[in-house]
């Protein structure tokens, strides 16, 4: 019975989440516990297995909430703006340089891992640029958008959160082996860049236009709350950011703990007085909080489904339906088609209700867990930028003003391809199994 109704449960739980019947939040905190009512488990054995799974997702929700508070600050206070403009105007109206450029600034602005703001700093910024040069918006949703699938994979971005809560890896950890495989993506995303650079200037000469100009009109515009680069405190934030992210390398203090003691510091060296540092953490808080009341109330559906032994229960069932010697690779079959996958299950349904079956069966056959969610990573990450349930997604064709089935056809399969071929160097060098 326990096997049933966990699969009902996490069908029921995906079907609701595809058809915005309920918010994940809701989903994910009344369905499981009316699950459990129903296989008879009592409210403090429920209340066991919430706290179970709150334990679990906790560290994980921590982090996010304080780095995403963190880079809002540092974005607001102008940290990577300076390097934004002189790669702009390192472009010289060269179509090549710049869709070279395009790839470079989305790395640098995806750093705090929020796809949103990457979009609203990169388009606007280039828009005009690609319209000059006659290159096609696609291009620069493509480039931008991918980039931002690539570099999403760090520890506080929400699909890696996400990761990191369901299968119980530190997402640093998590995150330290995909280090390779985010260096060849922004690669072959640069190879791709020149790609279109070339053939877009190319045409620009045949139909002869000329290049080049001034390139002031491009810059971002000047931030009313950025530091000036005289400012010492800008040089402080530096600092600070270099030092957080070498303790993310060494390991050397919990992830967590360092972004909740640079957010102090932060705060501190910005804002000194207590009601700026008040309207500062209002001001990001909705990022901050949204997807950690997520991830807690996720909490919830996988305390349940360990302690009520449904997941255990489902993968058992599935591993008895599958060809003899595939369980053992599910996790890859699973990760080749992870930008489809994505383009069809939202984030939460992908990796609160998707991955606890996948890591299950594929743990179950010996394959460890977090190749399993390294796997899953992956290809969904590459390919956010196309998928119709993720909303940024919305976001960013409105900005570059084009359709969303133009999108699609134009960047699907590149994005499919450098999944794949990521997956297949994940593999290669031992981050998912092999």
């Amino acid at each position: 019975m326990i096997t049933t109704l966990g699969f009902v449960m996490m069908l029921g739980i995906i079907a609701l989440i595809l058809l915005k019947r309920l918010t994940p939040v809701v989903a994910f905190a009344l369905v499981p516990v009316a699950a459990c009512l129903l296989a008879g488990f009592s409210p403090a054995e429920i209340g066991g297995f919430i706290k179970s799974g709150l334990t679990a997702v906790a560290p994980t929700a921590t982090l996010f909430i304080f780095a995403i508070l963190y880079f809002g600050i540092m974005r607001e206070r102008g940290l990577f703006d300076p390097l934004v403009n002189f790669l702009i105007r390192r472009t010289r109206g060269e179509p090549l340089r710049v869709a070279i450029v395009t790839v470079l600034v989305a790395g640098i602005a995806h750093l705090d891992g929020v796809g949103a703001a990457t979009f609203l700093l990169t388009i606007p910024a280039f828009l005009p640029l690609y319209q000059r040069l006659r290159m096609s918006p696609l291009i620069l949703l493509c480039l931008v958008g991918l980039t931002a699938g690539v570099v999403n994979m760090v520890p506080w971005g929400g699909p890696t959160a996400r990761a990191a809560a369901t299968s119980g890896v530190d997402a640093s950890a998590l995150w330290l082996p995909l280090v390779p495989v985010q260096a060849l993506g922004i690669v072959l995303l640069l190879g791709l860049a020149c790609l279109f650079g070339v053939r877009a200037q190319r045409r620009l000469r045949a139909e002869g236009h000329t290049a080049g100009g001034d390139m002031s009109a491009y810059l971002l515009p000047p931030r009313d709350t950025a530091l000036a680069l005289d400012d010492w405190r800008y040089w402080a934030n530096v600092g600070l950011t270099l030092i957080i992210l070498l303790i993310l390398f060494t390991g050397a203090f919990p992830l967590y703990a360092s972004f909740m003691v640079g957010l102090g510091i932060a705060l501190l060296l910005n804002y000194p007085r207590p009601d700026e540092q008040g309207r500062q953490l209002a001001r990001h808080a909705n990022d901050a909080l949204q997807m950690a009341l997520v991830m807690l109330a996720a909490g919830i559906l996988l305390g349940i489904l360990a302690g009520a032994g449904m997941s255990e229960g489902m993968a058992g069932a599935l591993i008895a339906l599958l060809p003899a010697g595939s369980a053992g690779v599910l996790h890859l079959i699973v990760g080749f088609f992870g930008v489809p996958l994505g383009m069809l299950f939202s984030p939460d349904a992908y990796y609160f209700a998707l991955m606890p079956i996948v890591r299950d069966i594929a743990t179950a056959a010996g394959v460890p867990v977090d190749a399993v969610a390294r796997a899953m990573l992956i290809g969904e990450n590459t390919g956010f930028s196309i998928s119709p349930v993720v909303p940024s997604v919305y976001l960013a064709i409105g900005l570059a003003q084009v359709e969303l089935r133009e999108h699609l056809k134009f960047t699907f399969l590149w994005a499919w391809g450098i999944g794949i071929v990521l997956l297949a160097f994940a593999w290669a060098i031992g981050a998912i199994g092999g």
